[in-house]
């Protein structure tokens, strides 16, 4: 398995004012020859729950931006839980990825 290249950790603050680490995990593109391309895994786990996924693309820097552009849509899960921050901000330092200008 390839080496995770990139992981940051978020904080969800819950109504109760609890708050719990949401971890971001990147993993370094390789080739699948199952698939015939080339696969980026991602993973956002915490407050109980994992959800891994991967990019995928003809090349490695396809898959990467394809597994980076997932990362907001799987944080979306948490919006009904409370509010993400990352470093004490108002935002995930995830930039949504608009596809539709491209």
């Amino acid at each position: 398995m390839p080496d995770v290249i990139a992981e940051r950790t978020l904080e969800l603050t819950l109504p109760s004012g609890t708050q719990e680490g949401i971890r971001v995990r990147v993993w370094a593109p390789e080739y699948s020859p199952y698939f015939r391309c080339w696969v980026a895994d991602v993973e956002v786990a915490g407050a109980g729950d994992t959800d891994k996924s991967h990019g995928a693309g003809i090349d490695a820097f396809q898959a990467l931006y394809s597994a980076l552009h997932l990362i907001p849509a799987m944080l979306v899960k948490y919006e009904d839980d409370g509010r993400l921050s990352w470093l004490g901000e108002g935002w995930t330092g995830v930039p949504a990825i608009d596809l539709t200008n491209a």
